[in-house]
């Protein structure tokens, strides 16, 4: 097998793995998540937290994770957890930049599996 397709491979599985484990993780809060420092973001985490939208994230999440499993809906996988992606970089850019760090492992694995379908991203050319 080629590097490159190893490594492509290993991006879907790393990102749907986390994917799945984050979004469980928001219904079983079995790994503790410390609040951001921002006033600006606590409002909004607790806004999204007490609403519906969290929950909706949630299977966004835990659906486009399993869907990346699957090399025939793996594309679809990654089209729906792109607006979950950008939302987690742009939150951390506007309010929380330094934080834990641990946003940049997905963003970087979603990355690499976006350059694995640039192919199919082609199609949507005009």
């Amino acid at each position: 097998m080629d590097t490159r397709k190893i490594l492509f491979l290993g991006s879907k599985v790393l990102l749907g793995t986390l994917m799945i484990i984050f979004g469980l993780n928001k219904f079983f809060g079995f790994i503790p998540v410390e609040p951001p420092a921002d006033p600006t973001a606590q409002t909004f985490l607790g806004t999204m937290f007490s609403s519906y939208l969290y929950q909706v994230v949630a299977l966004a999440e835990i659906i486009g994770g399993i869907l990346l499993f699957i090399p025939r809906t793996s594309f679809i996988g990654a089209l729906i957890l792109l607006p979950v992606i950008f939302n987690i970089v742009a939150f951390h850019f506007a309010h929380d930049l330094p934080g834990n760090g641990i946003w940049l492992a997905p963003t970087f694995l979603f990355v690499l599996v976006l350059i694995s379908f640039k192919e199919r991203f082609k199609s949507f050319a005009i």
